[in-house]
């Protein structure tokens, strides 16, 4: 039987976000990534920088532009 993938749902005002996370290629950051999901620490948080058909950047800041505190990076 073949692990499937972890996958998380982010439900935003604007419907829900699938991302599939890939461990095999990057474990140490898929780890990290659960571990603040599981956390809540994006409970609450933002998009703060959307560029039109590129990228969305959220996750570091609450509704009131202020920065969330974070673990040590990932080595």
């Amino acid at each position: 039987m073949v692990d499937m993938p972890p996958v998380v749902e982010l439900d935003t005002n604007m419907g829900a976000i699938v991302i599939e996370l890939n461990e095999e290629k990057a474990p140490k950051t898929v780890e990290n990534f659960l571990n603040y999901v599981k956390s809540g620490h994006y409970d609450g948080t933002i998009f703060h920088r959307i560029i039109d058909g590129f990228m969305i950047q959220g996750g570091g800041m609450d509704a009131d532009m202020n920065e969330k505190a974070t673990n040590k990076p990932v080595e």
